[in-house]
């Protein structure tokens, strides 16, 4: 797959992961309800709803895990992400995705795993819902179809989540929006004309509160006479139907007072086009009007005040009998003109509320009190809306009363509002509540519950204050007290205690909620966790600290360009840097004219580089300056990086630090090195230079030539020089160059191995000289080293050559001598004890050439079974037949071997498969790798030779040679079966005791 599609792809997952904005949230019921319910489907003690992050995977909700985060490497849900929809692993040890994956073959040894995945509308996999456990699971299709559905509930839970966000920021972008605009009354209304936004300017012009005209039909502030007209609806349907009316006209005040206003009306309209309200614009024109025109629209509204309400408006008789109903009623309910019986209107009115509506209505008209009843409506359509209807009893003078007057308003935006707040205050992340005038709680919603662990009656009316933490509750009551006699906002932070017993800090807002008359009638409040926040100011205020003391202590000097404004700020050090007083004024003029004018161009290629967009934002170089006023010659070396906003640089910040004497010190350094280098090409040895206050060492040219160290891989410290001498030598010659370095010696000289480039050891003399300063401490220290390997290995050699012979003799003489002396002990012919001892003498000699080939030691085993065999393969080479792999053997071994060899196929030619013309041997070795030492395996195996009728009655030297040669020699096993088909010799040992040089005995 392209890398760089696989690279898209995962960063269009994890943006659209981070969309959801769930990542180190808290716990949620919601998620934890679905974690449960998970591992109740599947009966297993693990359960997660995970979203997948960057290298990790986050628990929003899990079940028998105790952590909410854990790395992403050998997770199985990497796995699942591989998926369309769903993974299930019965049981991931016979999964070889899991092979050695720590979770599985290591603690806590998960083996089961099923996951469906939690995909966004986009198709993008952003987590998953999956059950684990240690005992490996079949899953039944219920199971797999109720996981998937679970993980359909989670991502409506994400969507819901999201969407009430999204739509609380779209909301308060739109009120900050309508309430900058004081001149202007704005309202919105829905497509019924009732109110649903009134902004400040609203407030200030028509005198109405926001708070009381929501609901109101938009003709509160139009005059009677346009209420008559249909105004409204009139503006409404030519807004609907050009996109906008503009008209002139009367308006109404909250107090009554008229005035003239411009204005213009216009449709809001969903995505699809659909009508979803309007939006009125006035401006208040009064003085181009005069009082007269004032009576006549309060006239004309007046008389059109029943028929073109935007409301129900009714009468009923003294009886109870309704005998009125406006246009308004019949347009909605598509009932015949005219028709006001019983049943007519019952029949309109939902039937879960028939009844009450019917009780409510009969009650009040026997006792003559008001009349308040809200049910669902029918309209012509068949829909229902909610209706708040309201009657008040006319009375003549005398109190008898004589009618009744009503009117039926459409609340059903206002009560789906109210179901939606009350899901907002349920699902919300933050905790919801109302306040009392009095300091006590009326309601707290679910999150208060779940986050403090307190029930209803704990909490309230007063118990509120139980979790907040001892030393915040103080300060905590006294903003409450402050805010609750002042009138104003309410806003502190503290620590809530959580269930588990710990602290989290807490940002505590409230709004006063204000009646018509403007008194306060309670607090609406939340709090939300800034805990988080809170830790990450900490860590900023620390961080801010720190850069300050490392600038302060560096002797670093901060600048910082604007290139919007183009304004370049210098602190005080950066200005010594350019020989300018602290209080001196600097821009990019003065940068430029007290640069260097060789570095001038370069330095100003440099700046135009790091503001380049299509560049790394990096800039990066050392330069000059020049002062005028003195002539100093200051070098100084700048870092920093450009801030880029929609690919336009709009800030190069960075530090500046003073280098001038390291600049001198470097050009000295370099002309030391150039005549260092100069004089170290004249000889091939390894010519070293050790700083030894700061550990660097200087290598001449001969270390890459000698030791094959290309630069690139030696680290010049002192550090890398030991590292690469033998592990046995490396604290001897610790401690004799410190013996001289730590005393009062100048000269060290001592042998040592030394690591080449290819991982051998070089022998090494090397010799070094101690240079002292005044008080006697040495400051460096140069020297050579001289290879030395070919000599060390002549001595060794000859060393080796000496030690071998002597050994070889004694133990060939001692091997001879065993041989003699068990070959004529039981010998009963002294012709056939000779002949024997002479084939053993020559099958030893034939092992002893192999090994002499090969200096002793090893020798491949194929050579080994030749040499043994030789002698009995003859014309018949095709009757013994051999076969296994290439197996290196140690000198012990491969005598051992080739003795057993011998044994064997001489009894076979006596007794066995070789001793007629049908007969034959398979030869067939093997390495066996099972647990943690690989074993050495040899069959011998005799077929088509005499019938063995009965098991040997005694046991031959042939045989104890055997056992003595290969049992006793490396510690293996010699099993022989005499079976009637033939003679079977199985030989084993360790394959590590076959191929070990070491502590060879044998000649």
């Amino acid at each position: 797959m392209d890398r760089a599609c696989t690279s898209d792809s995962e960063a269009a997952r994890l943006r659209a992961l981070d969309a959801y904005r769930l990542l180190d949230t808290p716990r949620e019921q919601d998620f934890d309800e679905i974690a449960e319910a998970a591992a109740e489907l599947y009966d297993v003690p693990i359960a997660v709803v995970n979203l997948i992050g960057d290298g990790r995977q986050f628990f929003k909700a899990e079940v028998g895990l105790g952590v909410r985060e854990t790395p992403l490497e050998s997770s199985f849900c990497r796995q699942a992400l591989l998926q369309e929809d769903f993974l299930a692993i019965p049981d991931a040890t016979r999964d070889p995705r899991f092979d050695g994956n720590p979770l599985v073959h290591g603690e806590p040894g998960l083996r089961f795993y099923a996951g469906a995945l939690l995909k966004t509308a986009e198709g993008h996999p952003i987590g998953t819902v999956c059950v684990l456990d240690t005992k490996p699971h079949e899953i039944t299709e219920r199971q797999r179809r109720g996981l998937m559905r679970l993980a359909r509930q989670a991502m409506a839970q994400m969507e819901l989540r999201r969407a009430l966000r999204e739509q609380a920021e779209q909301r308060l972008l739109h009120e900050r929006i309508l309430d900058s605009a004081t001149d202007y009354a704005i309202v919105a209304t829905d497509p019924a004309g009732c109110v649903t936004r009134w902004n400040t300017g609203a407030e200030r012009i028509l005198g109405w509160p926001e708070a009381e005209m929501l609901g109101r039909p938009i003709d509160a502030f139009f005059t009677l006479e346009d209420r008559a007209a249909g105004q409204s609806r009139t503006e409404m349907s030519l807004a609907a139907e050009h996109g906008s009316a503009p008209d002139e006209r009367w308006h109404l005040r909250r107090d009554g007072a008229r005035f003239w206003a411009s204005g213009e009306m216009m449709p809001l309209r969903a995505e699809d086009g659909s009508l979803v309200g309007f939006l009125k614009i006035l401006r208040d024109r009064t003085g181009e009007r005069d009082a007269s025109a004032a009576l006549e629209a309060s006239e004309m509204r007046y008389r059109s005040l029943v028929e073109v309400s935007p409301q129900v408006v009714w009468f009923g008789s003294a009886a109870g009998e309704v005998t009125y109903c406006n246009a308004y009623w019949y347009d909605y309910t598509g009932l015949p003109a005219g028709e006001t019986g019983e049943a007519s209107w019952m029949s309109v009115i939902h039937p879960d509320h028939r009844e009450a509506t019917r009780r409510t209505w009969l009650a009040a008209a026997s006792t003559g009190q008001p009349y308040e009843v809200e049910f669902p409506l029918r309209r012509a359509d068949g829909q229902y809306r909610w209706f708040l209807s309201r009657a008040h009893p006319v009375r003549d003078h005398d109190g008898t009363l004589r009618s009744w007057i009503g009117t039926t308003l459409d609340i059903h935006e206002r009560k789906v509002a109210e179901a939606r707040f009350a899901a907002l205050t349920t699902l919300a992340p933050a905790i919801i509540w109302f306040g009392n005038p009095n300091g006590s709680l009326s309601y707290l919603n679910d999150r208060w519950y779940a986050y403090t662990g307190q029930t209803p009656e704990q909490a309230l009316p007063m118990g509120w204050d139980a979790p907040i933490h001892p030393d915040d509750l103080p300060a905590l009551v006294l903003a409450w007290e402050t805010a609750r006699r002042q009138e104003t906002v309410y806003d502190t932070e503290a620590r809530l205690r959580r269930h588990d017993g710990a602290y989290r800090w807490f940002l505590i807002r409230a709004e006063p909620l204000r009646d018509a008359g403007g008194t306060v009638v309670g607090w609406l409040g939340s709090n939300s966790d800034i805990h988080d926040r809170r830790e990450a100011e900490i860590a900023l205020r620390s961080a801010q600290e720190q850069l300050n003391l490392a600038v302060e202590a560096t002797g670093t000097g901060v600048f910082d360009y604007d290139l919007v404004s183009d304004e370049l700020k210098w602190d005080a050090r950066t200005r010594a840097f350019f020989g300018l007083g602290p209080d001196a004024p600097v821009n990019l003029d003065v940068y430029l004219a007290r640069l260097h004018p060789d570095d001038r161009e370069r330095a100003d290629r440099a700046v135009a580089d790091a503001v380049d967009p299509a560049g790394a934002g990096i800039y990066d170089i050392t330069y000059r300056t020049m002062a005028p006023e003195d002539g100093v010659e200051r070098w100084v070396s700048a870092k920093g990086r450009t801030l880029f906003e929609d690919g336009r640089p709009v800030r190069l910040i960075g530090f500046a630090r003073e280098v001038t004497e390291s600049r001198r010190a470097e050009q000295a350094l370099r002309e030391t090195e150039e005549r260092y280098r100069l004089a170290a090409r004249a000889t091939n040895d390894a010519i070293w230079d050790w700083n030894l206050a700061t550990n660097h060492v200087l290598w001449n040219e001969a270390l890459t030539a000698a030791y094959g160290y290309a630069s690139a891989m030696v680290e010049p410290t002192g550090d890398w020089w030991i590292d690469h001498i033998h592990p046995d030598d490396r604290a001897r010659i610790d401690a004799s160059i410190h013996v001289v370095i730590d005393g009062t010696g100048t000269v060290w000289s001592d042998e040592y191995r030394f690591r080449r480039a290819d991982g051998s050891y070089a022998d090494i003399l090397d010799r070094g000289s101690v240079i002292r300063d005044a008080q006697g401490r040495a400051t460096r220290m140069i020297g050579a080293m001289f290879d030395i390997s070919e000599r060390k290995r002549a001595e060794e050699h000859q060393r080796l050559l000496t030690g071998e012979l002597q050994h070889r003799v004694k133990n060939t003489l001692a091997m001879v001598q065993a041989i003699a002396v068990q070959t004529f002990r039981s010998a009963a012919d002294i012709e056939a004890a000779r002949e024997a001892f002479v084939a053993r003498l020559i099958s030893l000699g034939r092992a002893h050439d192999i090994l002499t080939q090969a200096s002793w030691t090893d020798a491949p085993i194929a050579q080994v079974v030749d040499g043994a065999l030789a002698a009995h393969r003859g014309a018949a080479a095709s009757r013994i037949r051999s076969s296994g792999p290439d197996v290196r053997l140690a000198a012990k071994p491969a005598l051992a071997l080739a003795l057993a060899l011998h044994e064997l196929a001489t009894n076979a030619a006596k007794y066995g498969g070789l001793s007629n013309e049908a007969g034959s041997v398979d030869l067939r070795w093997h390495v066996v790798h099972e647990g943690d030492t690989p074993r050495f395996c040899l069959t011998w195996s005799e077929q088509g030779g005499p019938p063995i009728l009965a098991q040997p009655v005694r046991r031959g030297f042939g045989s104890r040679l055997i056992e003595r040669s290969f049992a006793a020699e490396v510690g293996g096993e010699v099993r022989l079966t005499y079976a009637p088909a033939g003679l079977t010799c199985r030989l084993e040992a360790p394959l590590a005791s076959m191929q070990d040089a070491s502590g060879e005995a044998a000649a």
